[in-house]
């Protein structure tokens, strides 16, 4: 009888060990630097073009100051089910910066002209807030490789002010990615890291968020991780803005597990 109650137990055990949930957060900053920004308040229609009615294509890294942002994340996550194959979480990536210079040429924006030579102030933003779901079709020791859907909340926008004129567009939506996550361990502590965010239709529309590094697990609650991270966008808006977009970026984080 004590051998069976013994038993038992250790089975049960087992089975809450299985399917216990894991809460956690991971936090990441480091600089952005700005590689590619090319905006226009004019339509790109399927074939690629502008057709600058409303505005001409400008460069925010070209025409303004273009020194390193910094960047900051944070992703609170619930795995859960057998081995915690199942993941929920939702991540904060704000993206957006003020920046001062003077055009070269002649800027159409929002139908009004902004004249070269003279003092303007620009604002960028396209932050994201992202819910995710992923299955991890392998977790072992050795490798963890997990494929899922993220929702996105696109929280975008871009202004120009030259003396009291001041003209602004912005855009907020709900965009589908395809989520992927690599993490194979070269030794207990190392292992290396692939984990983003993509979606692409053609080359009118799409993102792409991906961090590629490194993870060191200093114990079993605590890890860090060290790598790089770019983020390309393109996208039109039907009868308004324009946006190419390329940033990269150094960063390092940490993931703490409750």
């Amino acid at each position: 009888m004590k051998i069976f109650l013994l038993s038992s137990i250790l089975f049960i055990a087992g089975i809450s060990t299985k399917y216990i949930a894991q809460i956690s957060f991971d936090l990441e900053t480091g600089g952005i630097f700005v590689q590619k920004n090319d905006v226009s308040s004019s339509w790109k229609n399927s074939f690629g073009e502008l057709n600058g009615i409303e505005g001409t294509l400008f460069s925010f890294p070209n025409s303004f100051q273009n020194p390193i942002k910094p960047l900051f994340r944070v992703r609170a996550s619930y795995a859960f089910g057998q081995e915690q194959r199942h993941y929920l979480s939702f991540l904060a990536a704000p993206l957006q910066y003020s920046c001062t210079g003077s055009f070269q040429d002649t800027i159409i924006f929002n139908s009004k002209t902004y004249v070269p030579g003279s003092f303007v102030e620009g604002f960028y933003k396209f932050s994201g807030y992202r819910l995710t779901y992923r299955y991890l079709i392998s977790n072992t020791p050795k490798l963890t490789v997990g494929i899922g859907l993220t929702l996105n909340l696109r929280d975008a926008e871009f202004s120009l002010k030259q003396g009291s004129q001041y003209e602004r567009n912005y855009n907020r939506g709900v965009v589908p990615l395809v989520n992927t996550y690599v993490n194979y361990s070269v030794t207990k502590k190392l292992g290396l890291l692939i984990d983003g965010d993509v979606f692409y239709i053609d080359k009118t529309g799409g993102a792409i968020d991906y961090l590629s590094g490194i993870s060191y697990s200093l114990n079993p609650n605590l890890s860090l991780k060290l790598g790089y991270r770019f983020f390309s966008g393109v996208g039109s808006e039907i009868g308004n803005v324009y946006n190419k977009l390329f940033v990269s970026s150094v960063v390092i984080g940490a993931v703490l597990k409750i």
